[in-house]
């Protein structure tokens, strides 16, 4: 009987060995996540200031933005009324050069006809 006590004691030994290798792996694995857990939250706490240092960046520029932004629509308003006043003048300038041909051919019209010797090239 004494060979089962012994054997019996190696096993329990052995067990309390596996438990104590469990309990140390568990402990460094908690020790693992709360250094993970650390630097996680270091990493965020960082991220969150460069994410407010950012809004207050843009905040402090809107008002530069918005201003540029309203010059360049008002820019572009202009130019598209200059465009709109240059066409106009082409039409026209298209309209009255139109009359002038007219105009020039109605004289031609009006002309006697040239000489019989006159040849024309």
């Amino acid at each position: 009987m004494s060979e089962v006590v012994a054997d019996c004691a190696v096993r329990s030994e052995r067990a309390h060995a596996l438990i104590a290798e469990s309990v140390a792996r568990a402990e460094a694995a908690r020790a693992d996540m709360e250094v993970s857990r650390a630097q996680h939250e270091k990493a965020l706490e960082a991220a969150t200031a460069r994410i407010e240092a950012a809004t207050a960046r843009f905040e402090e520029l809107r008002p530069k933005w918005e201003e540029e932004r309203a010059e360049l629509r008002e820019w572009h308003q202009d130019s598209r009324r200059k465009t709109d006043e240059i066409l106009a003048e082409l039409r026209e300038g298209r309209d009255e050069r139109r009359a002038m041909l007219e105009a020039l051919f109605r004289v031609m019209d009006r002309l006697p006809p040239p000489p019989p010797n006159l040849r024309s090239a």
